[in-house]
């Protein structure tokens, strides 16, 4: 996601320069292998250097974010006392978004958290439907990242980290039923969902993705966000589950302490590797409320492939394109709220109108049909 992002970003006219900074030399020699431009500068760096992190950062006018959850919360505490606006792909750190908007008020700066894919794009699009309405009933976000085909083990592969997968199916989600917030358990909800051939029939399954929308969209009877992937995948998760396997509590094993999830993640990554396969990504959203003259229901849907040209997985472009249109604007001056701000709010009316277009110009179409 990281690379796909500065490549996007180095090859825009707003941006002068990016600097991308990882621990792993592997992953920023294979970047600079295959992008060749003088506007991109690699550095090892690890984010956890704290003073080192917030130097970096204000050198440049916007920090984007693509770290796992734990390494992420460096990076939020850096740019904050660098005092430079910041685009972020996940949303969950330790300390609490009241004070990461409270200190970023104080500062004057702009965190936009979750703005990937889903969350992100998601978001938007949701919000974009709830302002034609005069109520907003009914919210259902389905979205997910799988291979062309099906494929054993599990029907699925990785396309980004494992452990982050795992976590999902774990975490407890956050959905809204009868007008109440309710948490409910990942892998639950199970329902059949279709796409138009050669696609066809999938299954999707409540995850904890709603994000800001819990707080952004009020007064909805039924929110809820759900995973997509192909049929049997639930299950085969949830025998993984109900062996144990993907505890997290150490068990000894032959004198050794072992942690059984992260045994199986290590296990199957490389089983479960793309390689040579290509991926798809498919979004759903439906709103439902009331509009002018009655019901209305607005469908927005995508269908995303692998990208042959590049060599770039589906997944990561429509992770990263979001998250880098988002930096861009950012850094363009022309989102002027201060604080932590949605993507959601943060692009409205013009501003995401734009949004979906610089999208589209790389090939991520959404079709938005009424129903």
């Amino acid at each position: 996601m990281g690379a796909t992002i500065a490549r996007d970003l180095v090859k825009s006219k707003r941006v002068d320069y990016v600097t991308i900074c990882d621990v792993d030399r592997r992953r920023l020699r294979e970047l600079s292998r295959k992008e060749h431009s003088p506007k991109l500068i690699i550095k090892v760096h690890d984010v956890r250097k704290r003073s080192e992190t917030v130097r970096l950062l204000k050198e440049s006018d916007v920090g984007v974010g693509a770290l796992p959850h734990g390494l992420s919360d460096y990076a939020i505490h850096a740019t904050i006392n660098a005092r430079v606006d910041f685009v972020d792909l996940i949303f969950g750190w330790r300390f609490g978004q009241g004070e990461v908007s409270s200190a970023c008020r104080r500062r004057g700066i702009t965190i936009i958290p979750a703005c990937g894919l889903a969350p992100g794009l998601t978001n938007i699009l949701a919000m974009a439907a709830t302002e034609e309405l005069r109520r907003v009933d009914e919210v259902h976000i389905k979205v997910g990242g799988i291979p062309e085909k099906p494929c054993p083990p599990l029907n699925y592969r990785i396309v980004f980290s494992f452990q982050a997968v795992l976590e999902e199916y774990l975490r407890e989600a956050r959905i809204v039923r009868n007008g109440r917030v309710l948490d409910v358990p990942a892998l639950s909800g199970l329902e059949t969902i279709r796409f138009p051939p050669p696609i066809g029939k999938c299954e999707c399954f409540y995850t904890d993705g709603l994000s800001t929308l819990v707080q952004t969209i009020r007064n909805v009877r039924q929110m809820d966000e759900k995973t997509i992937r192909w049929p049997g995948h639930a299950e085969q998760i949830g025998t993984l589950i109900e062996c144990g396997l993907l505890e997290t509590k150490p068990v000894m094993y032959h004198g050794q302490s072992i942690k059984p999830r992260e045994f199986v993640a290590n296990l199957l990554s490389e089983k479960l590797a793309l390689h040579k396969d290509e991926d798809l990504t498919l979004l759903r959203v439906d709103v439902t409320g009331k509009g002018i003259g009655g019901t209305r229901r607005q469908r927005f849907e995508m269908v995303d492939r692998y990208d042959r040209r590049h060599g770039v997985t589906s997944m990561a472009r429509t992770t990263g394109f979001p998250c880098s249109i988002a930096a861009q604007t950012l850094g363009s001056g022309r989102i002027s709220r201060k604080g932590l701000v949605p993507p959601e709010l943060a692009f409205k009316g013009d501003l995401r109108e734009e949004y979906l277009e610089y999208l589209a110009d790389r090939g991520m179409i959404i079709q938005s049909k009424f129903m």
